[in-house]
């Protein structure tokens, strides 16, 4: 790529292009062992850019298009499918910087922002104004755009449909540079809702929101297995139709989850079994179901309000078992309701198989489908952890063979397109992709791109990838039992010590939310996630840079980040003996400390964060 010319092409639109810097954006939450991407795919990019306004964000695809450059659009990078990772190298459009609630309109009940922007910051804003949204992922610090392009279910989607019914309407930038505005209503609008950028970049959304509920009424009842879970959850929703009470959500976690959740609290406040999560927003509601389940006589277990409180509470950390790991691995489909639980089953054995217990968190979508994240520990640091991978795919295709679709595709779902989409429907986005990208930039290698190539092209593609994984299936009794007899079975961590903190990352981009460093700097290094980044080059013995060391001391010290944690990571003590380190080596940067506190002192955003989370 002629990188110097495009540079001189961007003018001054900011751009990272430092290599320990563009390393941070080659990969997301994901934990896919180098060796397997460096192969397949070009996975550094060339450049990283990073727009203040959508008047940038044209002239970077145009300059792109122009060019014939990949450009990779990325968000906050929480999502672990590789929808963000680039493939062929080029560009990488940073919109995590670009983060503005740009208007709020009480009377409409809807927020305008941009794509950047983070669900916890709409929320704070919103329920100042006695608003709140209907919706929202599981990390209330993804980004906006992210989720539109990645799927949108999660919490409250029971009550209120996914994220796409919410829209009402989004500003997207095609491969060609043309801005479109559009609503649920006009033809093109589905092209841009769950399809991971490859046919635009959404930059501007209006969303709908709704009252601030009267409060938050979770019960929590336990189960002796997920398939009287599932069967209780679906005569309930057919009788709280007719009785007009609805909840908002419905969580079920397995015992395996439970469990694990009991460990990190080193408490037992959670009876080790099949646990159902069902919320409501007002106490109306909450008194029809308490009638309900005492005139419908079901003979249910049901926990303490306050443990019902605490695990309603604790719905954006799901990521927080990753301590017990340090690796945490993940499928999640879509799958019917009266197939769940025997994927369920399923899938417990073939961990047992593999030597990994697997856990399961699952939303139930509506009457007849519930989305299902089924996840294991594993070590990233361990030989074993290349049999441990595959196991993803497994759990993947065996609940495909029950009814269910993956959610999402990415890079490491896309051979499982076909049972995503029908044929007729991939040859209308490839129609499609040919009209608003015809030179294939936007997130080329990506599932409705012009033919993958070399070893990628030939893994991925469906025949040869699901013939592969079906082997697997089969062969699982005697593989995994072979892997596990040799390689011994997934021991969980009892404690973190700071090598293991590193790889006890999530990755998630909370961090970078909270952030003041990030806010004036806009440079991924100085955050948690780059310095975690940074900790693990250090022990790994390889190379650090001055510029590098000298990032990792633009820190307050503010705790944000620790407090924040998906995994509760002792993040001051992780610093400390970071900055120690580097001071021994590299010395301390001074005269850069004080300018950045002068810039974060002086900065408008800053202090406008400091007042919304006041």
């Amino acid at each position: 790529m002629k990188t110097e010319e495009l540079k001189k092409s961007l003018g001054d639109i900011k751009f990272i292009d430092t290599p320990a810097e563009r390393e941070i954006y080659s990969h997301d939450i994901g934990e896919i062992p180098p060796v397997l991407t460096k192969l397949l795919f070009k996975i550094h990019p060339d450049l990283v850019v990073q727009p203040k306004n959508i008047d940038e964000i044209v002239k970077t695809i145009k300059t792109a298009n122009d060019m014939k450059i990949p450009v990779t659009p990325r968000g906050a990078a929480s999502w672990g499918f590789g929808g963000v990772i680039p493939a062929r190298a080029g560009i990488v459009l940073d919109l995590s910087p670009f983060r503005k609630v740009l208007k709020l309109d009480t009377t409409q009940k809807t927020v305008t922002v941009e794509a950047g922007a983070r669900w916890g910051d709409i929320d704070i804003i919103a329920k100042k104004k006695g608003l709140c949204l209907m919706t929202y992922p599981s990390s209330k610090f993804s980004t906006v755009g992210g989720w539109i392009s990645t799927g949108g279910y999660a919490i409250n989607s029971f009550k209120y449909g996914p994220l796409s019914e919410q829209i009402v309407s989004m500003t997207v930038i095609t491969g060609t540079g043309e801005t479109r505005r559009l609503s649920p209503s006009d033809r093109d609008f589905p092209y841009f809702v769950s399809t991971e950028g490859e046919f635009g970049i959404v930059v501007e959304v209006t969303l709908k929101l709704r009252d601030m509920p009267q409060g938050s009424y979770p019960h929590l009842f336990y189960f002796s297995n997920e398939k009287e879970a599932y069967e209780f959850t679906e005569r309930f929703i057919i009788d709280a139709k007719s009785g007009d009470f609805k909840p908002n959500t419905i969580r079920l976690l397995d015992d395996n989850q439970v469990g694990d959740i009991n460990r990190i609290m080193e408490a037992g406040i959670f009876k080790k079994s099949t646990a159902l999560l069902i919320e409501f927003g007002s106490m109306a509601d909450d008194s029809k179901f308490i009638q309900y389940m005492t005139v419908s006589k079901n003979n249910i277990e049901e926990a303490p309000r306050y443990v019902a409180n605490y695990l309603w509470n604790e719905r954006l950390f799901g990521m927080k078992t990753k301590r017990l790991g340090p690796t945490l691995l993940a499928s999640e489909v879509i799958i019917p309701i009266k197939s769940a639980a025997r994927f369920i089953q399923k899938a417990k054995k073939l961990g047992r198989h593999f030597g990994v217990e697997v856990c399961i968190d699952s939303y139930i979508l509506d009457v007849g489908k519930a989305l299902i994240m089924s996840t294991f520990l594993c070590d990233s640091r361990k030989r074993k952890y290349y049999i441990n991978v595959p196991l993803v795919s497994i759990l993947t295709k065996t609940a495909i063979a029950l009814g269910a679709e993956p959610y999402g595709l990415g890079l490491w779902n896309a051979a499982f397109i076909n049972s995503l989409y029908s044929r007729i429907k991939q040859r209308e986005f490839k129609v499609f992709k040919a009209k608003v990208d015809p030179n294939n930039i936007l997130n080329p290698g990506k599932s409705f791109s012009r033919g993958s190539k070399g070893a990628a092209g030939l893994l991925f593609q469906p025949g040869v990838f699901n013939f592969l994984i079906q082997i697997l299936i089969v062969s699982a009794p005697v593989i995994g039992k072979l892997v596990t007899l040799f390689m011994g079975e997934n021991k969980k961590l009892d404690k973190l010590y700071i090598e293991l903190s590193t790889h006890a990352c999530a990755k998630c981009g909370n961090c970078l939310a909270v952030c003041p460093a990030y806010l004036v700097t806009r440079d991924e290094t100085s955050t948690a996630k780059g310095k975690i980044a940074l900790t693990r080059k250090l022990i790994d013995g390889r190379t650090v840079t001055q510029k590098e060391a000298s990032a990792a001391f633009l820190c307050m010290h503010c705790k944000a980040c620790e407090e924040i944690c998906q995994t509760n990571l002792e993040l001051m003590t992780l610093w400390d003996a970071l900055e120690h380190k580097l001071e021994s080596k590299f010395g301390r940067p001074d005269t850069q400390i004080t300018d950045f506190m002068k810039k974060v002192d002086d900065s408008k955003e800053y202090w406008e964060m400091v007042e919304r989370n006041s």
